[in-house]
């Protein structure tokens, strides 16, 4: 098969590798399309080292199963599915008490195991959820979708405010945006690229100034830089809360006073749960309640991929590339 190698940081090359096989319990997918993401980036551009080069990488994928290993119904050949790519080992401490998002020993599509970006991806079979009617861009944004829906589903808070400020509108910036705007909440989005808030404000969106946005009972991280921490930390409200979505390693710094005052509730939350959490983002999405795909603005081919990661960084939206069709 074809497939898109990082053989070194910033260095992508489409070349021809071994045919993935199909265990017991695994789907063999003919991928159709892959979406990248900031974690795609980070592996990319070295922050986050692969396991071994040349790498493939990539995990928001959908595709065709086209050959199923021993235990899998042979009836699942032909469907359209899309991929959850957080395998968690479900013995972990974690996983028994239903926490997949933290198992021990995840394994991770494009991270710590075989990434999307080739023309065939084996996954477990019940990580090949099936998909519903919708556009390529919407299937795509399913995974990072589900991200934003898990996020927001572990809020302890009653009742979403009226209003929010999304710090950093990158992909998933967006997608935050985007589910909270669909939940009649009013985004405020702050970015340091005004194109970006530019995007957002496009999308419906009120872009964030210094005397205009004050403070807010939510407020979002995407990013997880001590810059972005800094001025997230400034806009929450007494009582609260700091939803933090970004994996920056980089410490931050944050006052017991601050948090101690402000009576503030600080947030983190880490992809999602399996299996309710994806099952129910393509619920919503089979019900035409959920449109994930306006964030997408870029589109290239496989033979591309190496302009689609140069593009990502400074694309407005979210940029996917096409593997098939």
């Amino acid at each position: 098969m074809k497939a898109a190698l990082l053989v070194e940081p910033g260095k992508v090359v489409v070349a021809d590798v071994a045919d993935p096989e199909p265990g017991p319990g695994d789907v063999r997918i003919a991928v159709a399309g892959v979406g990248l993401c900031g974690s795609d980036l980070s592996v990319y551009s070295g922050r986050w080292k692969a396991p071994t080069y040349p790498w493939i990488m990539g995990h928001e994928a959908f595709g065709v199963i086209e050959a199923v290993g021993r235990d899998v119904s042979i009836e699942r050949v032909g469907e359209t599915v899309v991929v959850e790519p957080n395998i968690p080992c479900f013995v972990c401490d974690h996983c028994r008490r239903g926490w997949t998002s933290a198992c021990s020993g995840r394994q991770s599509v494009g991270m710590n195991r075989q990434g999307a970006l080739g023309e065939l991806l084996v996954v477990p079979d019940q990580f090949a959820w099936r998909a519903p009617s919708a556009s390529p861009v919407d299937l795509v944004s399913i995974e990072p979708a589900t991200v934003v829906l898990a996020a927001l589903r572990r809020l302890k808070m009653a009742s979403l405010p009226g209003a929010a400020l999304v710090v950093g509108v990158g992909a998933q910036g967006l997608m935050m945006s985007l589910v909270l705007m669909d939940r009649d909440v009013a985004v405020y989005a702050d970015d340091v690229k005004p194109d970006r808030t530019a995007f957002a404000g496009e999308l419906g969106a009120l872009v964030a100034t210094d005397h205009s946005t004050g403070r807010f009972d939510l407020v979002i991280d995407t990013v997880g830089s001590p810059k972005s921490m800094a001025s997230a930390l400034g806009h929450v409200e007494v009582g609260g809360t700091l939803l933090c979505l970004g994996l920056d390693a980089r410490p931050a710094e944050i006052a017991a006073q601050t948090l101690v005052r402000r009576q503030m509730t600080l947030q983190g939350s880490l992809t999602y749960d399996h299996p309710a959490d994806f099952e129910g983002t393509i619920s919503l999405l089979a019900q035409g309640r959920l449109a994930p795909g306006r964030i997408v603005t870029d589109e290239y081919p496989l033979d591309q991929a190496s302009l689609a990661f140069e593009g990502s960084e400074s694309a407005r939206g979210k940029t996917w590339i096409r593997v098939s069709g």
